[in-house]
């Protein structure tokens, strides 16, 4: 099966992170566990999380945000 994706959401979302870092709400997955300093953005079906870090954004994860994000997360950013 082949399938053709767009990059330009994902295109679009850095450009304005690069503009506003900050931007985003926090990942509930994350503050539910007392972590708050990753953001989210949104561009469905996918999610962005990133965070700011001596004046860089880095961004951690790109993913379908239909997935359970939940486990993602705690694998990814925190090793578990």
């Amino acid at each position: 099966m082949s399938y053709e994706v767009s990059l330009e959401p994902l295109v679009q979302a850095t450009d304005a992170l690069r503009r506003s870092p900050n931007r985003g709400s926090y990942a509930n997955e994350l503050r539910s566990l007392g972590i708050s300093e990753y953001r989210q953005i949104f561009f469905k079906p996918y999610r962005l999380i990133h965070r700011v870090h001596a004046k860089q954004v880095i961004v951690y994860v790109v993913a379908d945000g239909r997935r359970d994000m939940g486990s993602l997360l705690a694998r990814r950013l925190l090793g578990a």
